[in-house]
């Protein structure tokens, strides 16, 4: 596939991305104001009365720049994306030999701002997330490449916050945890992939209470902080 026929693939799987997300990117921006107004009334329900009110966050406007992942001008520094050694402002995608489009990412001096996407091929999603300033947002879900959710959860300034779920590529629930400003709050559930408990215990004031079981530490999909 030549150069010219490279940029009419983009630009037609450009013109499906819109189309197929409008109704998406609609669902997912009413998901994460409801996470964060969700969010700002449990912090004003349980703050004093000097303690100031989160105010929900709004991505920035990203202009309609499109360039492909593998321009050998990109370079990133510090987890700080730069094009010739200015921060990148745009869209940054990647397409297969097919002209698949794999991968759109939004930026906004140099880190994440917005919705950022990735497909398989033949434009089925493999996962969706939303950033601001670099941080994660709302929510945030993966797929498997049959189509099974692999993984949902809410974040707020880049920490769990909310629910946290987990699958295995059968439709099995293996984990459904709970946070609150990046820490485990309330119920918290594991299961084997045979679908017999591993644990399922409470934390309450920072205690735990119940099967504690083998817990593990770090989620392997993502690399948000936990505390």
């Amino acid at each position: 596939m030549d150069s010219g026929e490279h940029l009419e693939q983009l630009l037609s799987n450009l013109k499906d991305f819109i189309n197929f997300t409008k109704i998406d990117l609609m669902n997912q921006a009413r998901n994460y104001l409801i996470v964060i107004l969700f969010s700002s009334c449990f912090q004003f329900c349980n703050t004093k009365k000097n303690d100031f009110l989160i105010e929900p966050k709004i991505a920035k406007a990203v202009p309609s720049i499109f360039i492909n992942a593998k321009d050998a001008n990109f370079r990133i520094h510090q987890d700080t994306l730069f094009f010739k050694n200015i921060l990148y402002t745009g869209y940054r995608y990647s397409i297969n030999d097919a002209g698949d489009t794999l991968s759109l990412d939004s930026y906004f001096n140099g880190v994440e701002e917005g919705f950022q996407k990735k497909w398989f091929s033949k434009k089925q999603l493999q996962e969706i997330r939303f950033y601001i300033n670099g941080k994660k947002e709302g929510v945030h879900q993966g797929w498997w490449p049959n189509g099974q959710q692999k993984y949902y959860f809410t974040a707020y300034n880049d920490e769990y916050d909310g629910a946290f779920k987990e699958w295995i590529s059968n439709g099995l629930l293996i984990k459904q945890f709970h946070y609150t400003k990046g820490y485990e709050n309330g119920s918290q559930r594991l299961w084997w992939a045979d679908g017999t408990v591993r644990a399922n215990y409470v934390i309450k004031n920072g205690k735990k209470y119940g099967l504690l079981g083998l817990k593990i530490c770090t989620n392997p999909y993502d690399s948000i902080k936990t505390k």
